[in-house]
């Protein structure tokens, strides 16, 4: 029997039972999409975090911070001391050490007395640089650069209601205090911090708020005109006290990336076996689907065997079928999954 006759009668049993496809090549578009999806999704999230870690630390040259990352005691991440800034200062080389303090004990207050929540994304606070390499920079209003005042990044005030020159209690360690908001900023060019918060006041009182009076996370560090980022980081790590160490831009980045990179790992894998279930369950559908209809045809299929169909031709009208169905379906869901 001449195969293109067969699939013939494949397209008009396609045709014929246009429900059946339809939520059949919907199981099908649900399960990709999602598998689609949890993928687009974590690549974009470590997209962005990496974008993140480079706009905080790209035109550093060097980063002064303690040797291990958390006290061995109470397991809390290290801080230095802020007097360290008067040594790296007049290390040779350096042309501007600013201290950096952040923080996620400060929590704003909005215009209708509610503690502002995100749905995963921090809170943060940290301290306002004036620096031509400062990653915060302004975008309305000012800066703050005294007591009892603090700015909000852009999309949060957009989203959250804060208006420049209005007063808003903050949260700190030590309770509730009214601030103005005197000014509005943006995190790098596009303000690009996937759903966080960010506050910025004066360094005082970050840790003032903070709880961590004359102690910071890092001094950042650029190095004069001349002088290589290797020069300067071995200056500094011949000055700098036991405990301190200075590292390069590469390596916090090359850190924050790895970090934030294990996040979204874990936050992945959890939507990819969601997705594979949906994929798992999907496949049990479409087979018992295409189980049925076969039996149905059983008429069908033994009158193209009794004019000369053989079992393979028989297969593969079914096949065909299944291949129409299952490449419409997937083309589908890739488009929605990346949606």
């Amino acid at each position: 029997m001449d195969t293109r006759a067969l699939l013939l009668l494949g397209r008009r049993n396609l045709a014929s039972s246009r429900l059946r496809v339809a939520l059949t090549a919907l199981a099908v578009m649900m399960g990709v999409a999602f598998v689609v999806a949890s993928f687009v999704l974590s690549d974009g999230l470590r997209a962005t975090f990496n974008a993140i870690v480079e706009d905080t630390s790209g035109d550093i040259d060097a980063t002064v911070r303690a040797a291990g990352d958390f006290a061995e005691v109470t397991f809390q991440a290290q801080t230095i001391d802020e007097g360290v800034l008067d040594i790296v200062s007049a290390v040779d080389g350096v042309d501007e050490a600013l201290p950096a303090l952040t923080s996620s004990k400060i929590v704003p207050i909005d215009g209708d007395g509610e503690a502002i929540e995100t749905m995963g994304p921090p809170i943060l606070a940290a301290n306002q640089q004036d620096s031509p390499t400062a990653s915060i920079t302004l975008e309305e209003g000012e800066l703050p650069d005294d007591p009892g005042e603090f700015a909000i990044d852009l999309t949060s005030a957009d989203t959250y209601g804060f208006e420049v020159g209005r007063s808003y209690d903050v949260v700190g360690v030590d309770g509730r205090e009214p601030f103005t908001l005197v000014g509005t900023t943006r995190f790098g060019e596009d303000n690009a911090l996937a759903g966080a918060v960010l506050m910025t006041f004066t360094l005082d009182e970050v840790q003032r708020l903070d709880g961590r009076v004359d102690e910071v996370n890092q001094i950042e560090v650029t190095a004069q005109s001349g002088v290589s980022a290797e020069t300067l980081i071995a200056n500094l790590e011949t000055a700098l006290p036991p405990g301190l160490e200075a590292v390069g831009s590469a390596v916090i980045v090359e850190e924050g990336q790895e970090d934030f990179g294990a996040i979204v790992d874990v936050f992945g894998n959890i939507l990819l076996a969601f997705a594979l279930v949906s994929v798992f369950v999907s496949t049990f559908i479409i087979a018992n689907t295409f189980n049925i209809l076969l039996g149905q045809r059983i008429r069908q299929l033994a009158l193209i065997r009794a004019l000369g169909a053989s079992k393979r031709q028989v297969r593969l009208t079914a096949l065909f079928e299944a291949f129409v169905v299952g490449v419409a379906a997937s083309i589908v869901g890739l488009g929605v999954g990346v949606a």
